[in-house]
This record gives structure tokens, sequence and C-alpha cells, in this order.
């Protein structure tokens, strides 16, 4: 596997705990506590490099023992770190706490050194991200950061975190190569209601001058997409059926996006880019961490195997 990613976004600790029974409010619930690396760039990277892919990082943290701690993993995933601690600052942590099946039940962020991340920074990298056959941004990071780095003529992908944060990207959604979002995001970025569904959100995107990306639907699988002259070829993966409960969700989008740069990377298809995309999001469901460390590219090619003989796959039109 020839080709280089550079992530740009956030790293932090991680603190994820799970209710053992449904989570009831304002009151103490008993259940399982987990402590990991987190951060959605950092998350994205370390999931590229368990499978396989040559990966440097361009983020922040702080020179704490939080922060060393971030270091060490980058050093045993063989991911090249692009910045220096910065003294005197506390590394991020962002609070996760899921309930008994594992979904997404209320999260906190303390991540105010990713505003360390500024358009100085990109430019004192900019011969690194240059390098780089793929850059891939997130938006924790600041409107002008992003677009800084869209102003340089990269292969740029963006995760959108969130429906606050991905407004951030906004200005700069023409000049993406490739973009993962929620339905929700997908939403806001389209200025659609609540009722608009995938379809009328990804016909939406291409309209602001989007080619292609992913749109994530939670339980009910993901789609892919990619504008060929008049229409939008549309690709749709389900999750698998019901016999794989997930221990944790947080981090499983991230490991989507991984695995399916892994499958372009590779030269799969759209499809089947978004099956391994799919893949390597189940897979890491089966930690409770937000990466799965045991994921490995033969436990994404079995994975594989699952998805195409169990999962709902399909193709579709949209014409323009």
């Amino acid at each position: 596997m020839d080709a280089n990613i550079t992530v740009v976004g956030g790293s932090n600790i991680d603190i994820s705990a799970k209710s053992a029974a449904r989570i009831v409010g304002y009151d103490s619930n008993i259940g399982t506590v987990e402590f990991g690396l987190g951060g959605v760039g950092r998350n994205i990277a370390e999931g590229l490099a368990l499978l396989g892919a040559d990966v440097s990082l361009l983020t922040a943290v702080g020179d704490d023992s939080f922060g060393s701690v971030v270091q060490d993993n980058a050093r045993e995933q063989g991911i090249t770190l692009l910045a220096e601690p910065f003294e005197g600052e506390k590394t991020g942590v962002y609070v996760c706490i899921n309930n008994n099946d594992g979904s997404f039940h209320i999260g906190i962020n303390d991540m105010e050194i990713i505003t360390k991340i500024t358009p100085q920074m990109i430019e004192d990298n900019i011969n690194a991200l240059y390098f780089a056959d793929y850059v891939i941004v997130d938006s924790n990071l600041s409107k002008e950061t992003i677009e800084a780095i869209a102003s340089h003529d990269f292969c740029l992908i963006a995760d959108c975190v969130s429906t606050l944060k991905c407004q951030r990207i906004l200005p700069v959604l023409d000049k993406l190569w490739l973009i993962k979002a929620n339905l929700g995001e997908a939403r806001t970025l389209t200025s659609l209601t609540d009722e608009a569904d995938a379809y009328a959100c990804i016909k939406g995107l291409v309209e602001k001058g989007l080619e292609q990306g992913i749109v994530t639907l939670g339980k009910d699988g993901a789609m892919s997409f990619r504008k060929d002259k008049d229409r939008i070829l549309v690709y749709y993966v389900s999750n698998l059926p019901g016999t794989h409960p997930s221990k944790n969700t947080s981090g499983c989008g991230d490991a989507l996006l991984a695995g399916f740069m892994i499958g372009l990377i590779r030269g799969r298809e759209m499809r089947d880019a978004l099956v391994m995309g799919q893949a390597a999001s189940y897979l890491n469901s089966q930690s409770f961490a937000s990466v799965n460390k045991d994921m490995s590219f033969s436990d994404l090619k079995d994975a594989v195997r699952l998805f195409e003989d169990s999962a709902t796959i399909t193709e579709e039109v949209i014409q323009l």
C-alpha cells in the first residue's frame, strides 16, 4: 500500500462508561468505565495505521502525562507525529456515557487545546501535508484553520464530527474531495429539515459542489455516493443483522472512514469501499475503546465476507 495519508485533527484521552441497565437520569448507575485514547482525527489515524496505511498526524497535545500517552501510542502504531507537545497546556479529555446496548447517551469534551492548531501551524507543516496523497481534517478544527488547509491543492477529506461543528466546512464544501457526515450533519449542511431523507441530503450536497461522500445512518447502515455527469450513483450497506450486539458505538464512524479509505487506496470501487468501511465500523463496535486495538487488515477481510454474505447491499441512481 503506497498511499500516504495525513490527518489533521484532535487527540484526547477518552473516558468511556457503559451502564449495566438502561440509564436512569439524575441517579448513580452501575456499569463499567474504561480509559483510552480518542479524538476524531487521532481515531481515524490509528484506524488507518492498524489497517496498514502509512499515516501522519498533525495534532495538539499538552506536555502532561495524557499527552505522553498519546505520543507513545502513535509511536507504537507507526504514526508519524508532525508537532511537538505544547508546553504548559492540558491534553484534551472526552467523557462518553453509553446505554447498556452500547448506544450513545451523552458526552462532554474538554478540548480547548485544539485551538492551538492554527493557520500558522498549518503553514509551518505545509511540506508534510503536500507529501500526502490524501489529507483528512476533522471539524473540531477552527473555521479559519479548515479554510487555510482548503486553500491549498490537497486531495481533501472532511469528517463532520457534529451538527454544530460541521458548519465550519460549509465555506469549503466545493473544495472537498470527499466528506463523511451522519444524516443530521448532512441535513445541516444542506439546510434541509429533520424530515429530509438521505437521498435528499445527498442530492443537496452534490448541488453545493460536492462530488462524492459518505452519509452514515446509525443503526440503519451507511450510504456512499459519487456524482457521474448528470446523475448520482448511490450505494447502501446495512449493518449486520441482529446477532452481533455492539459493546460501544463511540469511534465507529471514525473506523468507518478509515476502512473506506483503505478500500479506495487498495483500488476498490466505491461500493466495495463502503462494505470495507462498514466492516471496520463493526469490528470497532466489538471493543469498549474508541479504537479497537485488535483490528487488523486480516480481520477486516473476514468481516467483509460477513457483510457480503449477510448485509443488505444495494446500488441506485439519482438523476440531477
